[in-house]
């Protein structure tokens, strides 16, 4: 009965079926260290502008993202501490949200402070960031916003 099987099914099935196994174990390994990856930066600390960096150094041609890093490294005491800052405000409004209580006034200061944050953050990065894309090529400026179109484009469909 087993030939009788083997036998009705066309011969692109033997490809077909080792092929879709391999294909769905690699995109379970891609989705994994994603998330593998996220956990442990989150653990550890790292603030979200370092993985941003590092997905921008990522995208970039190698020359372009030697350059690139080696600019946001050198003048990053700048806009660190302001990073920090955002992050806490973010924490803090993200607190105020999703109390258990909403307070209006509580909500209200904690957005006004995530704001202020953030203008800090943009007022301490614009001119390193600006220097550091001022040593990518077309090429590698053109991928940067590329990409960044990409990943907010699934967030603007409702």
């Amino acid at each position: 009965m087993t030939a009788s099987l083997n036998r009705s099914r066309p011969p692109w099935w033997r490809v077909l079926l080792p092929a879709s196994i391999v294909l769905n174990l690699f995109l379970v390994a891609v989705i994994g260290s994603h998330v593998w990856q996220v956990h442990r930066s989150e653990r550890a600390g790292e603030l979200p502008l370092a993985r941003a960096l590092q997905r921008a150094e990522a995208i970039l041609p190698p020359k372009d993202a030697a350059r690139f890093g080696a600019v946001m490294r050198h003048d990053a005491p700048q806009f660190v501490e302001a990073a920090r800052h955002l992050d806490a405000a973010r924490e803090r409004l993200r607190n105020a949200i999703t109390a258990d209580h909403f307070n209006k006034t509580e909500v209200s200061q904690a957005f006004a402070a995530w704001q202020a944050a953030y203008n800090n953050f943009l007022d301490d990065i614009a001119d390193p960031l600006t220097e550091a894309l001022s040593q990518v090529s077309p090429e590698g400026r053109r991928k940067l916003v590329a990409a960044r179109e990409a990943a907010r484009a699934p967030a603007a469909q409702p």
